[in-house]
């Protein structure tokens, strides 16, 4: 079964959490109240039983959000998958390692996971994470400095970092 509600009056607005047999699997930036349909068609998920309501999961997810942008929390403890390409896995599995705090080069990502020519490949595999925050892309930066993209705009991966105290 799956479960979702949305997260609201954040810094950075509302976000939709979605979990599945106790496990995150989706976080999504809104600025709209979402309905069951809109869920299923983001999770690609048409036959799947699908519940708008907090779970003691969701609830503690929710929790750990709260903590994070209260600056209380660096690390999350909540169980999460993600779902994509063995290449976007090893990717986001690459960013879930950058410690709080710190920032990577999208080149940095790229030679870690063996495909050191890799980096327009790396900044594509961001853009598609399901899971913002929780695997923090908002730590992948570009190689000269400058903060490269953010698939929820800069303004939000501008307040991340000043959250965690990257200059």
């Amino acid at each position: 079964m799956i479960f979702w509600t949305t997260l609201s009056n954040l810094p950075l607005g509302t976000l939709l959490v979605v979990e599945e047999d106790g496990t995150l699997i989706r976080v999504k930036y809104l600025d709209f109240e979402p309905s069951g349909d809109f869920v299923r068609s983001l999770l690609g998920k048409t036959d799947n039983e699908m519940y708008h309501q907090h779970t003691p999961f969701l609830n503690r997810t929710e929790a750990e959000l709260r903590e994070y942008f209260a600056g209380e929390r660096e690390e999350f403890t909540i169980p999460y998958r993600y779902s994509g390409t063995s290449f976007q896995q090893r990717v986001w599995d690459s960013i879930a390692s950058i410690p709080f705090g710190e920032t990577l080069t999208y080149g940095d990502i790229a030679h870690h996971i063996d495909h050191p020519n890799a980096s327009r490949a790396i900044g594509n595999a961001c853009g598609r994470n399901p899971l913002p925050i929780i695997v923090p892309c908002h730590r992948v930066t570009g190689a000269n400095g400058s903060l490269g993209g953010y698939s929820s705009g800069l303004e939000k991966k501008r307040f991340l970092l000043r959250l965690e105290e990257v200059s």
